[in-house]
């Protein structure tokens, strides 16, 4: 029989705390690191005048495809956003943090909103508006169009 020490206890429960994080147990490691899994956009496809952010879709490769999302995370905005395409030129933009504790937020396509990446899974519609979970409040929603000059730049006011 193996001798149980206290180094090789510690061992293992480190093992299955680091296991319980990958694995997604009770949320995932969002939960504690409130960082989602939503693609940071790259700082060269966009530009921040004023208040609003122009988005040069083009250069956004998780945006070329209905359901794609990118977040961003800028000191010169009020708040991180997270930019989800819902349609062919119809894109939904809220803020990134969940009210609740301050986790991230993800876009789910299929369901049509955006879901705290944290263990509480409170749920917002594509408007910001909150639908259930722990937070007391909705999403910040940002009006969010296409360049009617030409049609590819995403202009976000915010």
């Amino acid at each position: 029989m193996k001798k149980v020490t206290r180094r090789s206890v510690f061992a293992a429960l480190g093992a299955a705390g680091a296991g319980a994080c990958v694995c997604g147990l009770n949320g995932g490691c969002a939960t504690f690191t409130k960082k989602g899994q939503t693609p940071l956009i790259d700082a060269v496809a966009y530009v921040i005048e004023g208040n609003t952010v122009s988005v040069e879709t083009a250069k956004v490769p998780p945006l070329a495809a209905v359901g794609g999302s990118v977040k961003v995370i800028d000191a010169r905005l009020p708040t991180p956003i997270i930019i989800a395409r819902k349609g062919e030129t119809e894109y939904a933009v809220v803020s990134l943090l969940c009210p609740h504790r301050g986790v991230e937020v993800e876009h789910q396509h299929e369901q049509q909103r955006f879901r705290c990446a944290s263990s509480g899974h409170s749920k917002f519609g594509t408007d910001g508006a909150l639908q259930q979970g722990l937070a007391d409040k909705g999403l910040t929603r940002y009006e969010a169009k296409l360049d009617p000059a030409d049609g590819k730049r995403l202009l976000i006011t915010y």
